[in-house]
């Protein structure tokens, strides 16, 4: 019966995307609505020892929308939220999403000037903080100019709330409220705007993009209908920030739209991770590539079949250990899928071949395509006639991606400039626009198409292209390394990047630094191999598992700057040995040839 069942939710995931090229009269709000009506007792969100229904649910989203109503927030107004992981952060988003409020998601893992920067340009007229990050939002309270009345709301997390500030305590104010549905909600469409999701910010301040609530649904019934093929009953396990794209447009409607139970997690843990899967008995699990590639450096264990996860979504699960994390966890289908936080770009890998992002023609609809690309001066290419030049199997270049109803851009907000800057105009005909999504994929047969690598994270050394991903996922089959980041940084006097690694080890493993050299000269080119080693403590990443190398590349190679240790692949003696003061000394004056 559940087989039936999951066919039929496929079939209807590819149906409602199909009909969402055109407005229609549906939003979160009625959808919690529906759930809620048909589900009074289910659970639909299950939280460390919680267990809130799908009636308490909906009870706690409308406590929200009588009391914003009440405080003057109305349709077309900004609230932020900056919040940790918990049922409160779906609550909210239900709850203002009622009066078509826009919530401002902000990435809880920025501080300082990128936090106030984040909070302003979303033009908000209220804030609504958990009170685990208020100490944050304190250090740049000065900074943050909210428009009126500019309350300044804290969801208490049931700890008492200490600050200077002048603030609201949510609790009281939400137990007088009503818990009968609004009756703004019907008002809301496909076409009202759900919430601002940011960039990630990994190279500069981040982007705030709009997100309709046409592109939750498409996302809701495509990942979870159309892949996953969600049906009630089924627990989706969620660790993912709520503040990404994966996490509130992917997870979060993929549950929501399927009558299903959310399994949520404050944070990401590998050690705790099965342990989280068995207790919550989590059949679906949406993904980022570098959170699997965690779990599958974990040292094996008897039983890491012994799990009831069977479906998985995600992106960037990379085709050199996809088969076996399959096979290792006993995963029933993994379904790769690609898309931009900014709405446009939706591919995915229906035929689970492993390594690809999946085709340019999902359901019948020609996504975009693949145009050749000058990396070292930045240019699309063009033929006589003045249009891109499509790429051939095989071939690498940039993803392109047409702008239209169904994948709509609504640009981002207070930065036309940056919203210009990603639109290309009469590509392959007079009118057209496409989105540049910045990445280098390489076409395959069949029109399937691979990640390569993030412009800007591709270098060039001894005049060659050296993706940082492809050079990475080597690596890291050597074995007892538990993240590798690569990118390129500058030697003095020297043309191009030379490669260069931070290398975050497993608990309590040693690197034979012999071996390890061996077999980087074995399974790498000379252009690309990383002759830097920088050892850290840390993973450098975002809260989103996003690498993080621009800060790695500033600080470069010189062991009189950097604390952590440094190796270098010392080609007179093919190893690589500690990187002194003396050595790099060598290096820079070119006494040395690599």
């Amino acid at each position: 019966m559940a087989s039936v069942l999951r066919l039929f939710s496929k079939l209807i995931g590819a149906k409602m995307v199909l009909s969402l090229n055109k407005p229609h009269n549906i939003s979160l709000g009625q959808e919690l609505e529906k759930q809620a009506g048909k589900r009074h007792n289910q659970p639909a969100i299950l939280f460390e020892e919680r267990i809130i229904t799908y009636q308490q649910f909906n009870e706690a989203a409308n406590r929200y929308a009588h009391l914003f109503t009440q405080k003057g927030f109305k349709k077309g107004d900004v609230v932020a939220l900056l919040m940790e992981n918990r049922p409160e952060y779906l609550i909210i988003i239900a709850g203002l999403a009622k009066l078509g409020v826009i919530i401002s998601l902000i990435n809880t893992g920025v501080r300082g000037k990128v936090l106030s920067h984040a909070a302003n340009i979303c033009n908000a007229q209220s804030i609504i903080i958990g009170n685990e990050l208020l100490s944050a939002f304190e250090e740049v309270a000065a900074e943050v100019n909210l428009k009126e009345p500019g309350y300044i709301f804290i969801e208490n997390d049931e700890n008492p709330i200490n600050t200077n500030l002048s603030v609201q305590d949510l609790e009281p104010l939400l137990a007088s409220m009503p818990v009968t549905n609004p009756d703004t909600t019907k008002s809301i469409t496909t076409e009202d705007v759900l919430f601002y999701i940011y960039t990630s910010g990994t190279t500069g301040f981040p982007k705030a993009t709009a997100s309709k609530h046409q592109n939750w649904f498409a996302l809701g019934y495509g990942s979870g209908g159309l892949g996953l093929e969600m049906i009630p009953g089924d627990v989706l396990y969620n660790v993912l920030p709520l503040y990404h794209n994966s996490g509130a447009n992917i997870a979060f409607a993929s549950f929501l739209t399927h009558g299903s139970t959310f399994a949520l997690r404050r944070k990401f843990s590998a050690r705790n991770f099965w342990d989280d899967i068995r207790k919550y008995k989590a059949s679906h699990f949406i993904y980022i590539g570098e959170l699997c590639r965690y779990l599958n450096n974990q040292p094996a264990k008897p039983d890491d079949k012994d799990n009831p996860l069977e479906y998985i979504l995600g992106n960037g699960m990379r085709g050199e250990y996809w088969t076996q994390f399959k096979e290792r966890f006993g995963i029933k289908k993994i379904v790769e899928v690609y898309g931009a936080t900014e709405g446009v770009a939706r591919i995915i890998n229906l035929k689970q071949v492993p390594g690809m992002m999946g085709t340019l023609t999902v359901i019948g609809i020609r996504i975009g395509e693949v145009v050749q690309y000058d990396v070292e001066n930045e240019k699309i290419l063009k033929g006589e006639d003045g249009r891109p030049i499509l790429c051939k199997p095989g071939e690498t270049g940039l993803l392109i991606c047409e702008i239209n109803f169904r994948a709509a851009f609504a640009g981002y907000v207070s930065n036309p400039a940056a919203t210009e800057a990603k639109i290309l105009r009469n590509v392959f005909a007079e009118g057209d626009q496409y989105f540049n999504t910045s990445d280098l994929v390489k076409l395959h047969e069949g029109d399937f198409v691979s990640f390569v690598d993030r412009l800007g994270d591709t270098f060039r050394w001894k005049g060659e292209n050296v993706a940082t991903n492809e050079v990475a996922d080597i690596l890291n089959q050597f074995g007892r390394i538990e993240d590798s980041n690569v990118y390129g940084v500058e030697v003095k006097g020297a043309e191009g990047r030379c490669g260069m690694v931070a290398l975050k080890l497993l608990e309590g493993a040693k690197i034979d630094w012999d071996a390890f050299a061996q077999y980087v000269i074995k399974n790498l080119p000379v252009y690309a191999r990383p002759y830097f080693v920088r050892i850290r403590e840390e993973i450098d990443a975002t809260n989103s598992f996003k690498q993080i190398k621009t800060n790695l590349q500033k600080e470069g190679i010189d062991p009189n700057v950097i604390k952590d240790q440094l190796y270098f692949l010392d080609p007179r003696k093919n190893t690589y040995v500690p990187l002194t003061a003396e050595l790099y000394e060598e290096i820079i004056n070119h006494k040395i040839a690599f």
